[in-house]
This record gives structure tokens, C-alpha cells and sequence, in this order.
């Protein structure tokens, strides 16, 4: 994995995850037809399925151990979030029966501290405030898995202990930029392009969560904040100028070790750059 020699290169003092740090679930093959098709108009049977907590703990334990990785490690705070697939299955949500135990490996997998509150709360939200006074960067965490209803009922992202928790981070302690981390794209509207076909989760799948959000940092009066998220396979900066008093800027870096254009035939990687061009 060469991209470890590029990031060590930067010399960061904090690296964060975004999700989808290890790929914990198994991926089928793509099948149009027979007696179990995981794709198409007609599919019957799931592209994704979950992995045993000891191939988890497999995955993560060769993820940890990669040389550049050790290396970034030794010098950097490492900290970061879960998405989907290191929840422990593809578009997971709060109905996830192995989620506690997920929890845990993420969590071991982060070097976080055995009494830490990350390891009693019902999900893996944290925030840190790095530098000096009148320079300090805080970062909020977020988990868009642990409490996240089924992607058609426009229910929660955050849950409600969630949403609680944020309001007192962005109320708190002033901070000279506030990233609000999210494993799942915020401003985006990449699904307004590319649905029906297919749609990309995001928090524009929920858009009164959204809104929610939004509002709650507006209200905050917290001045330079910003987002970062991962999830799509492809990196992209989007902007909203209508909810906080100034631009919001999501900054979206995805992935480490893939690219979304490499998961169609070369003849047809051309519609992943035009859809790209014409999302609003």
C-alpha cells in the first residue's frame, strides 16, 4: 500500500479515519441470473453479508500491522469513526445485531483507552481539541451507523442521545475551525443525479436530519465550521451557502486504496466523470 509512504511524507500530526477502514463484510459476486441473483430488477439475495467477529478482528489486525501504517502510528495521533462496512455489513443501520461487538474491535483497532466513555455509549461519537489557545482545531466525530434508521424512512441519522451530545460540542468552548467528521457525504446531492439508477448514501437521503444539522450549527453561532467525509470512492469538495451565516464546506476523501471509476470497465468509466460534471 504505497499511499502510506505519501501521507508519512506530509509528516501529520493527527490522522483520522472516516470509515470503511477495513472492508469487515464478504461481497458476493455480481449475479443477473440463476436460482440466487444479487443484482438487478429481479435480485433475491444480498451482495453483502457479514463476516464472523474473528475475520473482523483478522481484517483489522492486518490493517494495523502494514508497514507505512506502523510508521504513521509512531508518529501521529491516530483517531477516527466507522462507516458501513467496518460496521460489519454494506448500508447498515441501528437494526445491526453485531454492532456492540464491532464496536469493540473498532475501538482496539484505534488504540482507544480501555476506560474510555467511547467503550460504555451506545456508538463511537468523540471529539478532540488539538493546539494552543486561539489556535485550536476541535474535531467532532460522528457515527452515522449505530443509530440510523433504514435509508427510505427519512428517520434519524445520530439518534437522539447523539443530537444531545453534539448540541453541548458545538455550544461549547470556542475553537478557531471546528471538522465535523461524517463517514457519509453532507451537502452532496449526488443522488439527485444518478437516482433512480442507483443512490449513494449520504445525509441528503435524510433530508430533515439535514436540515436538523444544519440549524444546530447556525444556532451554535460557532464561526469555522466545516465537514469531512468519506464513503463514495471519490474525492470531491461541495459548498452550501444557506445555513450557517457563512459557506459550509464539505471535503469529501475517499478512498485510500480505491477509486470509484475502477469498479466499471474501462470503456465505461467515462459516465462516472459526466455524472460527476453535472451534479449540482
Amino acid at each position: 500500500q504505497p499511499i502510506w509512504d505519501a501521507i508519512n511524507k506530509f509528516d501529520p500530526q493527527v490522522f483520522i479515519w472516516l470509515g470503511d477502514n477495513i472492508y469487515g463484510d464478504i461481497r458476493r459476486p455480481f449475479i443477473f441470473l440463476g436460482k440466487e441473483r444479487t443484482i438487478g430488477p429481479w435480485q433475491n439475495a444480498p451482495r453483502f453479508i457479514p463476516s464472523s467477529s474473528s475475520e473482523m478482528l483478522s481484517r483489522y489486525n492486518s490493517a494495523k500491522n502494514v508497514p507505512g501504517y506502523l510508521r504513521l502510528r509512531a508518529k501521529a495521533k491516530v483517531v477516527g469513526t466507522w462507516d458501513d462496512h467496518d460496521y460489519g455489513l454494506n448500508d447498515a443501520g441501528k437494526e445491526f445485531s453485531a454492532k456492540s461487538t464491532n464496536q469493540r474491535l473498532l475501538l482496539d483497532f484505534l488504540d482507544e483507552p480501555q476506560d474510555s466513555p467511547r467503550r460504555k455509549q451506545a456508538g463511537v461519537y468523540t471529539s478532540y481539541t488539538f493546539g494552543p489557545p486561539g489556535k485550536q482545531v476541535k474535531i467532532i466525530l460522528l457515527d452515522t451507523r449505530y443509530h440510523r434508521d433504514p435509508l427510505s424512512s427519512d428517520g434519524s441519522v445520530l439518534g437522539d442521545s447523539q443530537w444531545s451530545w453534539l448540541g453541548k460540542e458545538l455550544r461549547g468552548p470556542p475553537s478557531a475551525i471546528t471538522i465535523i467528521g461524517s463517514s457519509i457525504q453532507v451537502i452532496s446531492n449526488l443522488s439527485g443525479t444518478t437516482g433512480p439508477l442507483f443512490y449513494m448514501e449520504s445525509w441528503g437521503r435524510f433530508p430533515k436530519e439535514r436540515d436538523r444539522l444544519f440549524k444546530l450549527i447556525n444556532d451554535s453561532k460557532r464561526d469555522g465550521v466545516f465537514f469531512i467525509s468519506g464513503d463514495v470512492h471519490f474525492g470531491e469538495i461541495t459548498r452550501y451557502d444557506c445555513a450557517a451565516g457563512y459557506p459550509l464546506y464539505d471535503i469529501t476523501s475517499s478512498g485510500l486504496t480505491q477509486a470509484v471509476e475502477k469498479v466499471l470497465p474501462s470503456p465505461l468509466r467515462f459516465i462516472v466523470r459526466f455524472l460527476a460534471w453535472f451534479t449540482p
